[in-house]
């Protein structure tokens, strides 16, 4: 660290100068609490959102995990989350919001009945216990003796079936008592040997909460004569356990009513329109549905109930006069996870230029302390750097040092003694836990995912909070949320998504501090020692890389990290004023950046040299890889938003079919694919693409190959030309 905070020192005021002499540049930060709003703009915001209210919200939306109503499963009403959520949200006088229903292909399977006995007493029940049929079981009865089956491994399956063989009356008919739902050879191998069904336990953390049962999946729908599985909990298998160790065989009874239903998507979608809609908002996002089964109160009705909250408070502070209309548009998306997203953005492709980065909230109304958790954000991946990481940031830091007690010699203090929260943002009925939070690489997993598709190219980040210790169980319960957490992040939400769509020349220049200096930590930790590594490799009595080639590869990491931040502080041309002073503070900050990587470059060398390379320099590209590399490919018309799955694109697949090998024949890896098609964004050449992929997979990628790929993208209709 003192090596870093060295070069940083040296670097920085180079670059300075030379943003000096270039033009304006307000380059003072202020106290610790600073952020690119203004403090009275906080407080009005920290005192309209009310976690109280989100967490009544979160109360009608999954106040508890009840089975769904005939009428919601054949499609005669709504869904209760979507209909819920319009209601409340017309009761707040939000008249631009409508609920879109339309069909999806396929079926679901739902368990409309289950029931487990064990000796002529009832161990659990649907609806009661609405985790206890596992996903894929089929209707039917099964009545039999209880045998243990032990944790086998795949090598251990033949030994199994032999035993099997040898005593078939000791599984026919029998119900297995297992650590896990069986997968693969097992399952063919039980369900020969006559086994009827699986009783297993699926916690997430069984000594912190022995009675959870985190909702199951098997392929029992493949079976002849093992069709069911029941999940119950860790204090219940480890009770049938112990009754199998004592010599007693339990007598189970357990019968399951499956039923077919036709998919559909149901998605709310709701707007603060601005006042000049055309320009590119905000969208939030945070899914209604994650199947059809599972309805947990925190993964995720506490998503939409925030930001149903971030909707009331903003709209009611506009009515009021209290704030201005914004010049953007505020848009709230609430679907079926990831499908109903890339569903939603099919049918209107036309919103994507209308949205300048989006929000995604998942599971982010838990108890920190409850939860042993921390509150995260999942940063815009490297393809689609956004300012909107550096203004997160500021939100965040300045939550933290006024919601916790930071001994720091600039820390604010409250009251005196300085025990206390120096702003206090928590609920009458919440906690009183300190905000703590984290943010790291772009991560996948939730909605955001379809924003960061390189065919819908919106930058989307996540806020998130883990670990969850009732994620994905039947006890993902409103007692597990928190309203102060929830008042929190609601004022996240709403502070960050003003300052997007309402942002100033005033409030301009501290936006651009904070991507800025949120730019320089990420160089900071994570490219700098990124390339010094590829270095290293170079060196030592067994080294993995000629000099040339890790100098490459070094060099490749630094110039990518650098473009990236430098992208990140232009990316606010999408959401400022678009004056010339406004351009001229852009101008002058992305000169400090090109200061900045030069003096990169100087040091690249110098360690370079300090590990004995000399003075190695890259060799010159050739006239036909400057040609090559000049290109700048972009997507065919037609793509962005409704294609969004190269394997999936019917014309790809038909010349793979006759033409596969030529891929292979390029020597790409899946990865570079990959990434390729990531940083194809109609502005970037293709040797900025090159430079970028080699530091995204560490893997050796010459521009002939990128442009060859890129070519029979052309030719199947996916790449519009370059």
């Amino acid at each position: 660290m003192a090596f870093l905070s060295l070069l940083l020192r040296r670097l920085l005021p180079f670059a300075a100068l030379l943003v000096a002499a270039a033009g304006p540049l307000r380059a003072q930060r202020a106290g610790p609490l600073e952020t690119p709003l203004p403090p009275d703009l906080l407080r009005l915001l920290a005192d309209e959102v009310s976690g109280e209210l989100a967490f009544h919200h979160l109360m009608k939306l999954a106040g508890a995990p009840w089975l769904r109503s005939r009428e919601e499963l054949t499609g005669a009403s709504t869904f209760h989350e979507s209909g819920e959520l319009l209601r409340l949200a017309r009761g707040y006088g939000i008249e631009t919001i409508r609920l879109d229903r339309y069909e999806a292909p396929g079926t679901f399977e739902y368990p409309l009945e289950g029931e487990l006995w064990v000796e002529g007493r009832r161990l659990a029940r649907i609806p009661a216990d609405p985790a206890l049929v596992a996903s894929g079981s089929r209707s039917g009865e099964v009545e039999g003796p209880l045998v243990y089956v032990p944790e086998i491994p795949p090598h251990g399956v033949p030994a199994f079936q032999e035993s099997a063989a040898r005593n078939p009356e000791g599984y026919r008919g029998a119900v297995a008592l297992m650590w896990s739902h069986p997968r693969g050879a097992l399952f063919e191998a039980l369900d020969r040997a006559g086994v009827r069904a699986v009783i297993a336990f699926n916690a997430r953390e069984r000594y912190l909460d022995p009675d959870q049962v985190v909702y199951s999946s098997g392929p029992y729908a493949q079976g002849q004569n093992l069709r069911m599985g029941f999940s119950v909990s860790w204090r219940q298998w480890s009770e049938l356990l112990e009754d199998l160790q004592r010599g007693i065989t339990p007598k189970v009874k357990g019968r399951v009513v499956m039923e077919s239903f036709p998919n559909r998507f149901e998605t709310v979608y709701a707007w603060i329109p601005g006042t000049e809609p055309e320009l590119p908002g905000v969208v939030f996002t945070a899914h209604l549905f994650e199947g059809y089964t599972k309805r947990g109160a925190n993964d995720n009705a506490g998503g939409p109930a925030i930001q149903l909250e971030i909707l009331r408070a903003l709209h009611h502070l506009i009515a009021t006069g209290r704030l201005p209309r914004p010049r953007r548009t505020l848009h709230f998306l609430w679907p079926n996870e990831i499908s109903g997203t890339y569903e939603f953005i099919r049918r209107e492709p036309e919103l994507l230029d209308r949205w300048a980065v989006n929000i995604n909230m998942d599971m982010v109304s838990e108890g920190l302390r409850k939860n042993n958790s921390v509150f995260t954000m999942s940063e815009t991946p490297a393809h689609l750097p956004s300012f909107y990481d550096g203004l997160a940031a500021s939100i965040l830091n300045y939550l933290w040092r006024t919601n916790d007690i930071v001994y720091l010699p600039d820390s604010p203090r409250g009251r005196p003694g300085g025990q206390y929260f120096p702003e206090p943002l928590w609920e009458k009925n919440g906690s009183r836990d300190a905000f703590r939070f984290f943010i790291h690489e772009a991560t996948g997993g939730s909605d955001h995912i379809v924003f960061n598709n390189p065919s819908v190219r919106v930058p989307g980040i996540e806020f998130f909070t883990w670990p969850d210790q009732w994620y994905h169980a039947d006890k993902d319960l409103p007692e597990n949320a928190d309203p102060t957490q929830m008042r929190r992040v609601a004022f996240v939400g709403a502070a960050t998504a003003w300052a997007c769509v309402a942002l100033t020349d005033e409030l301009l220049p501290s936006l651009l501090d904070w991507v800025s200096d949120f730019g320089y930590r990420r160089v900071a930790e994570r490219a700098i020692p990124r390339a010094m590594a590829w270095l290293d490799q170079a060196t030592g009595p067994d080294p993995r890389l000629r000099p040339d080639e890790a100098l490459l590869f070094a060099r490749s990491v630094l110039e990518a990290s650098v473009s990236r931040e430098m992208d990140a502080v232009a990316s606010v041309r999408s959401v400022y004023s678009g004056s010339g002073r406004a351009e001229a503070w852009v101008a002058a900050r992305l000169k400090e950046w090109e200061g900045y990587r030069e003096g990169l470059e100087r040091f690249l060398l110098a360690a370079a040299s300090a590990r004995g390379f000399g003075t190695l320099r890259p060799p010159a590209p050739s006239a036909e890889e400057r040609r090559l590399a000049a290109r700048i490919p972009r997507l065919a018309p037609g793509i962005r938003g409704v294609e969004t799955s190269l394997q999936r694109y019917a014309p790809y697949r038909q010349w793979m079919e006759a033409h596969g090998g030529e891929v292979e024949a390029l020597g790409l890896t899946n990865g570079q694919m990959t990434q390729i098609l990531n940083f194809v964004d109609g502005r970037r050449s293709l040797g900025e693409i090159v430079v970028r992929v080699r530091a995204a997979t560490g893997e050796p990628l010459s521009v002939a190959q990128a442009a060859r790929y890129l070519e029979i993208l052309q030719e199947v209709g996916w790449i519009g030309g370059t």
